[in-house]
């Protein structure tokens, strides 16, 4: 009986050990074997890699934008100083001459605020609205800025009895994933919104008046 079990117990380790060596055999061939790991690789770096190049693309835009809507800014402004009188036509005319500055971006227009502004020491903010014209972004035209309202002019240019144009452009900015997105409650695109304010001093006279504004 002992010598029977003994040669059963030989004959198991006999049949377990090929089955060792297989499974060893198999593990080292699965280890060694490199078919498909550059796809694997490739799938799981591409996410990332795709979202640093738009990451970059999207920066780069925004930064492109913001420099136009300045160039706008400085534009409309500069434009609206060489004059010596102005009326509410070129006022409007200046303002689509700035829009277009932003050729060939059509994602969101501006809108383009301009205000002659009385600067005087016994105004609390330092100036008060003289005459306002603005553009808003479906191309219509409102006054923009209340006559005769106080309003704030910086330290810098808060010198006794002069006079100062205010130009302020505002633009939403809509990255790429942005456009699959929904707009808010009123209707207005989802983005960054960028606002550009410039003060210019006339440059032929003292103050530009506005005939009919």
């Amino acid at each position: 009986m002992r010598a029977h079990s003994k040669s059963r117990h030989r004959m198991a380790a006999r049949d377990t050990a090929p089955n060792k060596r297989g499974l060893m055999l198999a593990l080292r061939r699965f280890r060694r074997n490199r078919d498909g790991v550059a796809a694997v690789e490739f799938a799981l770096i591409v996410p990332l890699l795709l979202l640093l190049y738009l990451g970059t693309m999207e920066i780069s835009s925004g930064v492109s934008l913001n420099k136009r809507v300045a160039r706008v800014a400085a534009t409309t402004a500069d434009l609206v100083t060489q004059q010596t009188e102005i009326d509410r036509k070129t006022l409007e005319g200046i303002m689509q001459i700035g829009a277009s500055i932003l050729f060939p971006y059509y994602a969101d227009t501006p809108r383009i605020t301009i205000a002659g502004i009385d600067v005087d020491d016994d105004h609390p903010d330092g100036g008060q609205v003289v005459w306002a014209r603005r553009m808003n972004k479906d191309g219509s035209f409102e006054p923009g800025l209340t006559a005769d309202d106080y309003t704030f002019v910086p330290d810098r240019l808060r010198i006794d009895e002069t006079f100062v144009v205010m130009v302020r452009v505002d633009l939403v900015y809509r990255p790429l994933i942005t456009w699959v997105t929904e707009r808010d409650a009123d209707g207005n695109a989802i983005g960054i919104n960028m606002t550009e304010t410039y003060w210019f001093h006339p440059r032929l006279v003292e103050d530009i008046p506005c005939v009919n504004c």
